[in-house]
C-alpha cells in the first residue's frame, strides 16, 4: 500500500517516532550510527520497527535517515547495502499493517564544495526503487532548495511515487538556515504537483510547534491538495552520561500533540526523543473522544513605518549622515553630533560597525541611544565578520525592540594580518545571505513593522560591471537602498544612474575632506576611495585648520550640487565626527522637500 492510498479517506493516521534516540536508549550506545545496524544487528532494527507498529503507527520510516557516505564514513557500495537492507527490514516488519517510507535526509557538502551530492542521491534513490519503494520521505529539511534535485530524480525514475517532505522549524518560526515558515509555504506551492505530503518535524517540542503547525496546515489545505503532517520532538534534549537524552514526558507530549487533532492534520507522530509509548498513548487519544477546540491563528496588525522608511518608499530625497562610534564608552560627542545633524535636516544617522576591523562601540547600542535621546531614526551598519547566524538574528531582535527600523547589511572588512591568530573572523554568511535572513524575519518576527534593508555600493568605474551585478543580487535578497563609497568627481554619475534604473534607491556618498594630509591618507591608504589629484591640490600642507575645513566644505558642496539630480539622497560621512562640517554642507544645499 502506498502513502496516498493510506491517506485517501482524509482521516488522521499515526507515523512512528524517533529511531536514533530510541535505539540509543535501548542499547546505551550513542556513538554508533544506528543505520549501520541494518547490517550488523538487524534484530534490533526489527525490534524497534515492530514496537512502533504494535503501538499503532501506520507509517514507518526506514532506518536510513543519516545513511550517506559522509556521515557513515563508508564507501558507496557499503552504503547501498545499508540502504537496501534497511528497506527490506522495514518492509518485513510492516507486512500489510503499515506503509513503509524510504527515509532520505539532505546531504550537506563542505564549504570548499568538495563534491556534488547529486550522484549519491541517485545511488540512494535507485537502491530504494530496486527494493520496490514507492513512498519516500525527505525529512528534517532547512529549505526545499537543498532537496530539489532528489524530488526531480524520484519523479523521473518513478512518476507515480509518493513524496513526503518534512521541514525542521525552530520555535521562532525559522529553519536553522534562516528560512521563514512563510517562505517555506511559498516554495512548497511551486512543487505541489510533485508531492503527496508536506509537514513539520524536529526543531520544536509539542507545545511550541502548535502555532506553526496550524499556520502550515491552514495554508496547505487552502492552496493545495496535499496532505499534512506534524512530528515534533518530545521536548528539549539534555546530556546524560555523554548520551543525548530526553525527559520522560510521555503524557505531556500526547496531551499537547492531541490538541492538533481537531485541525485535521493528516499525519501525527514524533521525532527526537519520542518512543513507542508516545505513539501508543497518542493512538488511544486519537480513537477516543477529543474535547479540544480547533486552534485558530490571530492576524498580526501592522504598525506605521518609521519616517526614514516612509520617505524611501515615497521616493523623497533623503539625507543620511554617518557618525563614527567611539573607541571608549563616552557617547556625549556622538549624541551632540546627532542633535546637530537632526537640526540641519538629516533624516537618519548611520553608525559604522568597527571599520577596518578596529574595535569600537557596538553600532546597534549606539543607534539605540541616538534613536531614544535624539528622537531621530538611526541606521546601524551590521557586518557578518564578527557574528554567526544566531548572533546576527539576535542582534536584529534587539535592534527592533529599540525602535531600529533600518540596517545596513555588510560583509565587513577583513581582520588585519597582524591580528590573525589572535582575532578570528567569523564570516559565517555574506551580506547577501544576511539580507535574506532579514527579509525572512520581516515576514515573520517583524511582520507588523519590517526592517528596511540597505546595502553598500562602490561606484568606481573599474568595478562597475561586477558592482552592478552584485547590486542586483542584493536587491533580490531584499535590499532597497544603497549607500555608496564617497565620490570626488562626476565620473561616477553614469554608474549611479544605471543602478537607479534597476530600481535601487541610491544615496550618494559625500565625505568632506579636512586637510591635505587627510586627503592624501584617504587616497593612498583606505580601500575603495579614489581622490583626483586636482582635488588634493586644492589643499596645502601649510593651511590652517579653518582654511582646510573651508576648502573641504566647498568641495563637498560642489560635489553634492553635481549629483543632486542623479541621486535619491545623500550619505554624508562626517570627518572625525565633526558634525558641524556636514551641517554646513546640508545648509548650503536646497535639499528639503
Amino acid at each position: 500500500m502506498k502513502l496516498s492510498e493510506l491517506l485517501a479517506d482524509n482521516k488522521t493516521v499515526l507515523c512512528d517516532g524517533a529511531f536514533a534516540t530510541f535505539y540509543s536508549k535501548l542499547t546505551g550506545n550513542s556513538e554508533r550510527r544506528c543505520e549501520l545496524e541494518n547490517i550488523n544487528n538487524p534484530e534490533i532494527v526489527k525490534r524497534i520497527h515492530t514496537q512502533y507498529i504494535n503501538a499503532g503507527a501506520k507509517i514507518i520510516r526506514t532506518n536510513t535517515f543519516s545513511a550517506n557516505t559522509a556521515i557513515l564514513n563508508i564507501s558507496q557500495d557499503e552504503l547501498i547495502k545499508v540502504i537496501k537492507q534497511g528497506y527490506m527490514l522495514a518492509r518485513e516488519c510492516a507486512g500489510e499493517n503499515a506503509v513503509v517510507c524510504a527515509d532520505i535526509s539532505a546531504i550537506y557538502t563542505n564549504d570548499d564544495h568538495d563534491k556534488n551530492p547529486d550522484a549519491e542521491y541517485r545511488a540512494i534513490i535507485d537502491a530504494f526503487i530496486e527494493c520496490g519503494a514507492d513512498s519516500f520521505i525527505l525529512e528534517t529539511l532547512p529549505s526545499i532548495d537543498i532537496i530539489a534535485y532528489p524530488i526531480e530524480y524520484i519523479k523521473s525514475k518513478k512518476p507515480d511515487a509518493d513524496i513526503y517532505l518534512s521541514f525542521a522549524i525552530m520555535p521562532d518560526g525559522f529553519t536553522r538556515s534562516g528560512v521563514s515558515l512563510n517562505s517555506l509555504l511559498d516554495s512548497i506551492v511551486k512543487y505541489k504537483d510533485k508531492l503527496c505530503v508536506v509537514g513539520l518535524n524536529c526543531g520544536c517540542g509539542p507545545t511550541q510547534i502548535q502555532r506553526h503547525a496550524v499556520q502550515f496546515n491552514d495554508f496547505i489545505k487552502s492552496n493545495t491538495k496535499l496532505y499534512t503532517a506534524v512530528l515534533p520532538n518530545s521536548g528539549y534534549p539534555y546530556l546524560e552520561r555523554r548520551r543525548i537524552a530526553f525527559s520522560p514526558n510521555t503524557e505531556h507530549f500526547v496531551d499537547e500533540i492531541a490538541r492538533l487533532i481537531p485541525n485535521n492534520i493528516n499525519i501525527l507522530g514524533g521525532c527526537c526523543g519520542t518512543e513507542p509509548e508516545h505513539i501508543k498513548l497518542l493512538s488511544e487519544k486519537l480513537n477516543g473522544n477529543i474535547s479540544f477546540e480547533k486552534i485558530e491563528i490571530k492576524e498580526t496588525k501592522k504598525s506605521s513605518p518609521a519616517p526614514f522608511s516612509s520617505r524611501i518608499a515615497n521616493s523623497d530625497f533623503v539625507i543620511a549622515a554617518e557618525l563614527d562610534p567611539p573607541y571608549g564608552t563616552d557617547l556625549n560627542k556622538l549624541i551632540n553630533g546627532a542633535n546637530l545633524l537632526k537640526e540641519a535636516g538629516a533624516d537618519i544617522v548611520t553608525i559604522s560597525d568597527s571599520p577596518l576591523g578596529q574595535v569600537k562601540m557596538e553600532p546597534v547600542l549606539c543607534s539605540a541611544r541616538i534613536h531614544r535621546e535624539c528622537e531621530i531614526d538611526a541606521l546601524p551598519h551590521i557586518c557578518c565578520r564578527d557574528r554567526n547566524i544566531n548572533a546576527l538574528r539576535s542582534v536584529l531582535l534587539g535592534a527592533h525592540s529599540e525602535g531600529i527600523r533600518a540596517v545596513l547589511a555588510v560583509t565587513g572588512d577583513h581582520i588585519a594580518e597582524s591580528d590573525r591568530g589572535v582575532v578570528k573572523p567569523v564570516f559565517n554568511i555574506s551580506s547577501t545571505q544576511f539580507m535574506t535572513i532579514i527579509s525572512e524575519m520581516n515576514k515573520e518576527v517583524f511582520a507588523d513593522s519590517p526592517i528596511l534593508i540597505g546595502g553598500a555600493f562602490n561606484p568606481d568605474l573599474k568595478y562597475a560591471k561586477s558592482q552592478l551585478k552584485r547590486l542586483e543580487k542584493k536587491m533580490e535578497c531584499g535590499a532597497t537602498f544603497f549607500l555608496t563609497q564617497p565620490v570626488y568627481s562626476a565620473e561616477n554619475i553614469d554608474v549611479i544612474e544605471e543602478a537607479r534604473s534597476l530600481g535601487a534607491k541610491m544615496l550618494v556618498g559625500i565625505m568632506p575632506l579636512v586637510s591635505y594630509r587627510n586627503a592624501s591618507f584617504l587616497n593612498n591608504e583606505v580601500p575603495g576611495i579614489n581622490i583626483p589629484q586636482d582635488i588634493i591640490e586644492r589643499f596645502s600642507p601649510n593651511m590652517t585648520r579653518e582654511e582646510s575645513s573651508a576648502v573641504g566644505t566647498e568641495i563637498a558642496i560642489e560635489l553634492a550640487k553635481t549629483y543632486m539630480t542623479h541621486a535619491d539622497g545623500f550619505y554624508f560621512m562626517t570627518p572625525f565626527n565633526r558634525a558641524e562640517i556636514v551641517c554646513d554642507v546640508i545648509n548650503a544645499l536646497p535639499l528639503k522637500n
